[in-house]
């Protein structure tokens, strides 16, 4: 079912306005932006941004520990970020959390999430920090591409 979302940068750069820190359930989508792995040219460009590999039940489960242990914290939908040039990809279950950098809800999700030593614990389950900076930068270059090519 198609889905009108906006992407986790235009998200921040648009909505949020500021630092945001959002979830990833997709382990390959992880390891393509961590530099883990290439896609080989057999599977395509695309074999990253496969809603199939989304783990739905670890998105589940963090959707319901937010509602029990922080139910003031708003999720949002969003579509996660990739490369300029794409036009059009699958919904893999991003979450933004509009939690604030360094609060204790921020914290007690990186404990969750992540290690001791701020690494993922699993890669189907990955925290991320994009700045408001970023986001900016990000959301303008993509709209420029996208006024070129309908021009």
């Amino acid at each position: 079912m198609s889905q009108i979302l906006q992407t986790i940068e235009e998200y921040i750069a648009q909505t949020r306005k500021k630092d945001t820190i959002f979830i990833s359930f997709n382990e390959e989508y992880a390891k393509a932006f961590m530099g883990i792995r290439e896609p080989s040219v057999e599977e395509g460009f695309m074999s990253w941004l496969d809603k199939d590999k989304t783990n739905w039940a670890k998105r589940e489960a963090f959707k319901q520990f937010i509602v029990e242990t922080m139910p003031k914290i708003k999720l949002t939908d969003v579509y996660d970020n990739v490369p300029i040039g794409y036009i059009e990809w699958p919904f893999l279950g991003t979450i933004a959390i509009d939690a604030e950098i360094d609060s204790p809800e921020y914290n007690a999700i990186n404990s969750r999430y992540e290690d001791e030593t701020g690494n993922p614990i699993s890669l189907d389950a990955v925290v991320w920090i994009m700045t408001y900076e970023q986001a900016k930068k990000l959301h303008a270059k993509k709209e420029a591409f996208l006024e070129g090519e309908f021009e």
